[in-house]
């Protein structure tokens, strides 16, 4: 039998987020920012199967999100791009910098 220590919390290492909506926009790029930072996951995935569009600015706000994980050693995945959304993600050439799965 294992003793457990009441403030001891083993972290996850993967967390799956998915935007609401149908559309990425800044304002919902900066509210999955606020929840990946308040969780200790090794690893945040960003699921955008639901997601038919996005905007420059919410790409913007997850390449940051990822250089601000990065330097606390944890990562960041899109998955599920289709779309206009994929579209805007191939055309600002952003594959270099936001790893998908």
């Amino acid at each position: 039998m294992f003793a457990t220590h009441p403030n001891l919390h083993v972290n996850a290492a993967q967390l799956k987020l998915v935007p609401q909506g149908r559309c990425l926009s800044h304002a919902e790029a900066c509210r999955l920012i606020v929840q990946a930072l308040s969780e200790r996951a090794k690893q945040i995935v960003i699921d955008l199967a639901r997601m038919e569009d996005a905007t420059t600015s919410a790409f913007a706000q997850l390449v940051l999100l990822r250089r601000t994980l990065l330097r606390d050693g944890r990562d960041l995945c899109l998955t599920g791009l289709r779309d206009r959304t994929a579209g805007l993600f191939e055309v600002n050439r952003l594959g270099g910098v936001l790893p998908t799965a």
